[in-house]
């Protein structure tokens, strides 16, 4: 086990997490709310520190991620646990488990062998996913020094969910950071996720941004949860004002997972939050989970070209050059080659 970053020693043994906004006050033996960090002894140990349960060759596409390294192949990593327990989690085997013996489990990868195998494998980057990889902060931040050495990128699949300090320390390290905006109201992250973190998300969204880190936003859209016009307003209008109208925006359809059996949603109402997004003045709204092709193009926003068109998570036509149009030579705001 290695010690944890972020926490403070209390008088009678007990430690204060300091990594996400849970900042969780465990006792002697116990573990945080996350189920990957325990104190013992009057130190916070994390306890899946070089430990995975599972690894895989993915196209960046699927991450998703559109606009960074298009067509290239991702090294993507996933563990144990989770800081929210989301009603209709995909991957709820591994992101809601509290079992120690789930832990034991694991198999060991230590940062340099993660680094050979994304090389052997021709992949540009490592691509920390399947569950929530901030609450493997440690193991994120050694691997990434030796990735940054040997010329891959690094990618973050998060919920958006910790606290400014590390996550501040943490960017540097980082060349793209996909987070999950789940829904635009306080009431509806509470109810799906169980806490009231759309503000932290956020915020954190705009730190990435600002940064200079490249930005992908993904939204899976429930049906009549977190669809109604006013709450997809509110969201396009953050976007636009505090992010940027360039910065992709993922909307997805829900399927029924875990603790949510309510329909599916149906492709159309993708494509009208698209439209609204659109008309609002978004330039790059992406369908997924549905098949589209008008969804699934990278099309000029000043003339109309398509510049990269997908089939599924494959690159099929990038008629791009570098980052900018060919027909007109609009460069797009929000877009990594290299």
């Amino acid at each position: 086990m290695t010690e944890a970053m972020f926490y403070d020693k209390k008088p009678d043994g007990a430690v204060r997490c300091r990594l996400c906004p849970h900042n969780c006050l465990i006792k002697k033996g116990d573990k945080g709310f996350c189920g990957v960090r325990r104190n013992e002894e009057g130190v916070l140990y994390a306890l899946t520190e070089g430990r995975i349960i599972s690894a895989a060759s993915d196209p960046v596409e699927k991450k998703p991620l559109y606009h960074f390294l298009p067509g290239t192949l991702a090294f993507s990593l996933g563990g144990l646990g989770c800081n929210l327990m989301c009603r209709h989690c995909q991957n709820h085997e591994i992101s809601q488990t509290r079992d120690d013996g789930a832990i034991d489990r694991l198999y060991s990868m230590e940062p340099a062998r993660i680094v050979r195998e994304a090389l052997d494998r021709n992949c540009a980057m490592i691509a920390w996913t399947y569950n929530e990889p901030t609450i493997w902060y440690e193991y994120i931040m050694a691997t990434s020094l030796l990735a940054r050495k040997v010329g891959l990128k690094t990618v973050l699949i998060t919920n958006g969910v910790i606290n400014r300090e590390p996550l501040e320390e943490l960017l540097p390290l980082i060349d793209a950071y996909r987070v999950d905006i789940k829904g635009f109201s306080e009431d509806f992250y509470r109810s799906l996720t169980g806490f009231p973190f759309l503000e932290i998300v956020k915020r954190n969204a705009e730190i990435a941004f600002h940064a200079g880190n490249h930005l992908e936003l993904v939204t899976n859209i429930i049906p009549e949860m977190n669809d109604r016009e006013e709450q997809i307003d509110n969201l396009i209008k953050w976007i636009k004002e505090s992010l940027s109208p360039s910065v992709p925006w993922h909307v997805t359809a829900y399927h029924p997972a875990y603790k949510m059996s309510r329909s599916a949603t149906p492709a159309s109402t993708l494509i009208k939050i698209r439209e609204r997004g659109l008309k609002a003045g978004l330039k790059h709204i992406y369908l997924g989970n549905i098949r589209s092709d008008e969804g699934s193009q990278t099309v000029c926003p000043s003339c109309g070209t398509i510049l990269i068109r997908r089939d599924g998570f494959s690159t099929v036509e990038n008629n791009m050059k570098k980052e900018a149009c060919p027909r007109c030579g609009t460069r797009l705001e929000m877009f990594r080659y290299d």
